[in-house]
């Protein structure tokens, strides 16, 4: 259920509007040979409900397989023993990480977003779900990742693939500054700054200890 949240936020189709809904600057121009119709109204700032890129469905799809996993993690330490609590912290903190992830495209990209916390598992659930304010979704954002921040693995404790593929201490705590200058920088909140640089610290702090601990550090 984990590795099916990170393969949601991975398919192709998402991770090219990523780049389009990030990449809104004079720094890059459409290709007129790709006769893209969609990509050309982005372009000259005529932007219809219609426009492909104008969709938010499968953000919210990651959303969903995160919440599934928070719903349903603690129970399993209930049926399967040799999955502990550590584990379950640890998948908590993934999952409220990326969660936090997609929220803060969306709410950079959609602005009033809807706010979903519970998982969706049947179709009599209520879809329509109303939209909320940015700040309010931003504040979600940085209680779920100040909750979690210490929840994941240590970054400087993995050596294989997983270090960069799943959210590790560092990341989480990477993506906090970031949200955290954002909120700075946007609604003119001035002691983000100073709990942006605080993150900032921690993940250098964490890399001096490891670098200590396997005796590559320097005086």
């Amino acid at each position: 259920m984990v590795n099916g949240a990170y393969a949601a936020m991975a398919n192709s189709t998402l991770q090219q509007n990523l780049v389009v809904w990030t990449s809104r600057s004079d720094e890059l121009n459409v290709n007129s040979a790709l006769n893209n119709s969609a990509l050309n109204q982005i372009y000259t700032a005529n932007i219809q409900t219609t426009n492909s890129y104008a969709n938010w469905a499968q953000l919210y799809s990651v959303i969903n397989c995160c919440n599934l996993v928070l719903d349903k993690s603690e129970s399993v330490m209930d049926i399967d023993p040799n999955y502990l609590e550590g584990d379950h912290r640890n998948n908590v903190g993934q999952m409220k990480a990326l969660r936090a992830l997609a929220y803060f495209y969306l709410v950079r990209v959609f602005r009033d977003v809807p706010l979903i916390l519970e998982v969706y598992k049947n179709s009599s659930q209520e879809m329509n779900v109303p939209q909320v304010a940015p700040n309010v979704v931003i504040d979600q954002i940085i209680a779920d990742l100040e909750e979690v921040k210490s929840y994941t693995l240590s970054s400087q404790s993995i050596n294989d693939w997983t270090r960069c593929g799943y959210f590790t201490r560092d990341g989480v705590l990477a993506l906090l500054a970031d949200v955290y200058l954002w909120k700075a920088s946007v609604y003119g909140d001035e002691s983000c700054y100073d709990k942006c640089i605080a993150c900032c610290e921690q993940i250098r702090q964490n890399r001096m200890n490891a670098a200590g601990n396997t005796g590559l550090g320097s005086s």
